[in-house]
């Protein structure tokens, strides 16, 4: 048989066992590097290293839904100054939208004023953004009648703010990471000093 013929032969099949070699290492190569590297890890690995949510919110923790500049949209405090969320950037803010009107608004107050206490010191502000149309009017008076000492006076003008992050309905919650972004919202009455969800809030979107 001619040699030259045969060498041939022998290179044309040994083409299919040199590619069939190099994919087995390279899957193996990739298959390590995911098991090693956490950037590479699966979405469900990933998502167990999240805060876990309690179960007195996860049932009622809704999807975050901003609207666009939301973020830029001005509020005022007491001294009628204007103040934007993004002036919060850099610490976590439990955003309540509420009114001295709203009764599941009113109810909650107590526990909004000692989990702003509890998260102060943990790089989470609370805001209670008040939907009263006289706001300076009504909401001083109501904090003094309630015992209300550790909540900023805040309002909304004509419910801008609110209206830009999609609320309907009081109270409404927002929950804002310390990198400005939505974590998500609760709708309704919360006791919101509970343990486990002050540990959740601190966690969730405190500072990192």
């Amino acid at each position: 048989m001619d040699q030259n013929f045969l060498s041939k032969r022998l290179k044309t099949l040994a083409w299919p066992v040199v590619i069939a070699v190099t994919v087995t290492v390279a899957a193996l190569i990739v298959s390590a590097i995911v098991v090693k590297s956490p950037r590479l890890a699966s979405p469900e690995r990933l998502a167990s290293t999240e805060t876990p949510v309690p179960p007195v919110l996860e049932k009622i923790l809704l999807a975050p839904k901003a609207g666009e500049g939301a973020f830029d949209t001005p509020f005022f405090n007491v001294k009628e100054e204007e103040l934007t969320l993004s002036a919060f950037k850099g610490q976590g803010v439990v955003l309540n939208f509420w009114a001295t009107w709203c009764l599941p608004c009113v109810r909650e107050m107590p526990a909004l004023d000692n989990l702003a206490t509890k998260l102060k010191e943990r790089g989470v502000h609370v805001v209670a953004l008040s939907e009263d149309r006289k706001a300076l009017d009504m909401v001083p008076a109501f904090y003094a009648s309630k015992g209300i000492e550790n909540l900023d006076i805040y309002y909304d003008v004509k419910s801008r703010l609110s209206r830009k992050l999609g609320v309907a309905g009081l109270p409404t919650t927002v929950l804002i990471a310390a990198d400005g972004h939505e974590v998500g919202r609760v709708k309704g009455a919360v006791e919101w000093d509970a343990d486990a969800i002050v540990e959740y809030l601190a966690q969730a979107l405190g500072p990192q």
